[in-house]
């Protein structure tokens, strides 16, 4: 009864809230690099430079501090109708408005989810559908699994194929099933790219050596990831590459792709030399000059791995500091991403990627909070101007109750949402889980 009632009063909320000409009064609003105070005007959900001549409604923000709404660039939860109300109250309530969904089956993306998504009063969301992985390469046996077990409701792990992941072994399959790809109409497109060089102190793991390779634990041939890449561009499709060693991180440069997920992973079961999880300043500079994006995940593998050996995190923990810092220092653009999926013990998202990042120092606030606000909702949307708070930007900001650069807590501390013009109503703290 009380998340109906909710959703009552949001659809009413949105419905009156959204003037044609906004004054937004006493606002400190963030510019990229600090705080400045003053008012701004937004007319039909967009900012101006100048006051219009009539003004529909003032808005007093009581010198509170303005930023752009957050993202999460890497979130495997909204997948389906299982839930999707409670989920898309969670994003909001996370003041997170922008989703990317590296890898979903498209079937279950019926035109009853996708007319709840991508609205002012939900979330906005881009999927790839499929992932382009080789054969037996991740995620085939995840699905696989997933699929026996029930997760996906009328398919069976024989069905995974072509829906949940595609099998791209040469450049001879990419020419065939090319077409398959683009009908499904993905808005982007997930590669894989799993230990393509040996590791030191570990397994030998090149691509053409896959008996040699960790079940599951291989993916594309970095050849074919490049014609991969060219033909997405041809196609004016972005591409996204899951990495899990600094090799896989420089081959994913090397091929041009447009974002990174994940930093290295750490995983002392394939090498217990931390050398083989170490970007090099070099590939560094290389993604800074060609442009890519690379998305945290940072949380990942100590959150989804509970047997994780306690004595190998302070060196992992460690490595990621450092590849941060190599990044950084590089001039690296940083997003943020959960790599949250459905069916965990308490449902993720960006949020607790971001207070993982704040509790082991891995990066400073002002840092943090570009990549959150500014950097995330860019690499979802490129083409939409969010992100920033200036003439021709969209109206979608979060008010927060304190300066999230003295304290990176005040970035949970939101007072109001305003997306796309319109003041969302208070949203109920759910916590969904198992």
């Amino acid at each position: 009864m009380g998340r109906t009632l909710f959703a009552i009063v949001l659809l009413v909320a949105m419905g009156t809230s959204c003037a044609q000409s906004v004054e937004w009064r006493n606002g400190l609003w963030f510019d990229g690099t600090a705080f400045v105070p003053g008012t701004r005007w937004s007319v039909d959900a967009a900012f101006v430079a100048k006051k219009p001549e009539r003004i529909d409604r003032v808005e007093d923000l009581e010198d509170r501090h303005v930023v752009p709404a957050y993202g999460d660039a890497h979130h495997h939860g909204i997948d389906s109708a299982d839930g999707l109300a409670d989920k898309i109250t969670v994003f909001l309530e996370a003041g997170i408005f922008y989703a990317k969904n590296p890898n979903v089956i498209a079937d279950l993306l019926t035109p009853e989810v996708r007319a709840k998504l991508n609205r002012p009063e939900s979330v906005d969301i881009v999927f790839a559908n499929g992932g382009l992985t080789s054969s037996g390469g991740h995620p085939a046996p995840l699905h696989a699994y997933l699929a026996g077990v029930g997760v996906f409701p009328g398919l069976k792990p024989e069905d995974m194929e072509n829906r949940a992941y595609f099998i791209i072994d040469s450049e001879a399959d990419l020419e065939a099933k090319w077409p398959r790809i683009l009908a499904g109409k993905p808005d982007f497109l997930k590669t894989f790219l799993l230990f393509t060089e040996p590791l030191p102190g570990g397994q030998s793991t090149f691509f053409h050596l896959a008996k040699e390779r960790p079940a599951g634990h291989h993916g594309l041939d970095p050849k074919v990831l490049a014609a991969i890449v060219r033909r997405a561009h041809d196609a004016g499709l972005r591409v996204t590459t899951h990495i899990d060693t600094a090799g896989d991180f420089r081959h994913a440069v090397e091929a041009g792709v447009d974002e990174i997920n994940h930093l290295p992973q750490p995983d002392q079961r394939y090498s217990p030399d931390l050398s083989a999880y170490v970007i090099d300043p070099a590939t560094a500079r290389l993604a800074a000059r060609r442009g890519i994006t690379v998305v945290t995940t940072a949380s990942t593998t100590e959150r989804l791995s509970p047997s994780l050996n306690p004595n190998w995190i302070p060196a992992m923990r460690a490595n990621q500091v450092a590849n941060l810092k190599t990044l950084r220092e590089a001039g690296v653009r940083l997003a943020i991403g959960s790599d949250a999926i459905s069916g965990e013990r308490r449902y993720v998202t960006a949020r607790d990627e971001v207070r993982f990042l704040v509790r082991h120092q891995m990066l400073d606030p002002l840092t943090l909070l570009q990549a959150w606000a500014v950097n995330t909702p860019k690499t979802i949307f490129p083409d939409r101007r969010i992100g920033e708070l200036r003439p021709g930007f969209e109206v979608s900001f979060l008010v927060l109750a304190g300066n999230p650069l003295e304290d990176p807590e005040n970035l949970h501390r939101i007072a109001m949402r305003v997306k796309q013009g319109r003041v969302l109503p208070p949203m109920p703290v759910i916590t969904l889980g198992r």
